[in-house]
C-alpha cells in the first residue's frame, strides 16, 4: 500500500515538472526538439549529433591525368555518416578558411547517407571524381597552403571540422608527378578533426577505382569508400578487435 502511495506521489510530481507528458511530443516536429532537426523542408532526416558526421576525406590538391596534366582546381570533399541512422545534409552549410575563406550551403539532394557510408562532394563534372561524386558545387574552393573545413547543420550548429585555419596542411599536396588527398585517420580517442595527428596522405601507389578512368595512375585518393592504410604510428590507432 506504501508503495502505490509511493508511485502515484511520484507521477504527481513528474506531471508538475511537465516531465510525464514527454510521450505526447511529435518526434517528428523540430520546434519542439530545438536541439534535433529531424526533418528538413522536403521531409528528409537531416538531424544529427555532434561527431556523429565526420569530414573523412579532403582533397585539397587537385588532380593529374595519366599523361601527366594537372588539374589545381579538381578538389573534393568526403563526408562519413557514422550514426546508426541515414541523413540527409541538404541546406548542411561548409565553411572554407585558410588561404581561402568562403561559406556554401550543400544543395538540395536525394541521397541519404546510410550508416558508415559516404557523402561525395565534388567541384568538377569533368574531372577525376565525376563517376563517383554525389554532388557537385562548381563555387566550391580550397587553400593549398592551409586549408580548414567546419561542417555545420540545417540550423548552423557545428557538426565537425577538419584541418585548421593557420597552420600549413597536415598531409597530402602535390609534388609535381602526382597528388595525394587527406585523409582521416580511424583513432579510437581524441579523434578530432582539427588536430594534425588525425589525418594522414593517402597511403597506397595508384588511385582508387572510383576516380574515373584516365587518371587513377597520378592522382591518390579514394572517394567514396574506406581510407588508404594508415601509417601514422599513432598509439591509439586501431580497432577494439
Amino acid at each position: 500500500m506504501l508503495g502505490l502511495r509511493t508511485n502515484t506521489l511520484l507521477v504527481v510530481m513528474l506531471a508538475g515538472l511537465g516531465l510525464a507528458a514527454c510521450n505526447e511530443v511529435d518526434p517528428g516536429n523540430s520546434a519542439e526538439h530545438p536541439l534535433i532537426r529531424w526533418d528538413n523542408e522536403e521531409g528528409e532526416p537531416s538531424g544529427a549529433e555532434r561527431g556523429n558526421v565526420m569530414i573523412n576525406e579532403i582533397n585539397f590538391a587537385g588532380s593529374v591525368k595519366d599523361d601527366g596534366t594537372y588539374d589545381p582546381d579538381d578538389i573534393f570533399i568526403e563526408i562519413l555518416n557514422k550514426q546508426p541512422r541515414a541523413i540527409n545534409l541538404s541546406g548542411w552549410r561548409l565553411n572554407i578558411s585558410g588561404d581561402y575563406e568562403e561559406s556554401f550551403r550543400i544543395p538540395t539532394h536525394e541521397k541519404n547517407i546510410k550508416p558508415n557510408d559516404y557523402l561525395v562532394i565534388a567541384k568538377k563534372r569533368d574531372g577525376a571524381f565525376a563517376d563517383i561524386a554525389d554532388i557537385f558545387m562548381e563555387d566550391l574552393q580550397l587553400g593549398k597552403r592551409a586549408v580548414y573545413v567546419d561542417l555545420r547543420d540545417f540550423d548552423n550548429r557545428l557538426m565537425e571540422s577538419g584541418g585548421h585555419k593557420t597552420l600549413p596542411v597536415f598531409s597530402g599536396g602535390y609534388d609535381l608527378v602526382t597528388t595525394r588527398s587527406m585523409e582521416r585517420v580511424q583513432i579510437l580517442f581524441g579523434n578530432r578533426g582539427a588536430q594534425s595527428r588525425a589525418w594522414h596522405a593517402y597511403s597506397d601507389d595508384t588511385g582508387f577505382p572510383t576516380i574515373s578512368e584516365g587518371y587513377r595512375k597520378y592522382t591518390l585518393a579514394s572517394p567514396g569508400a574506406a581510407n588508404s592504410a594508415d601509417y601514422s604510428g599513432s598509439t591509439t590507432s586501431g580497432t577494439f578487435e
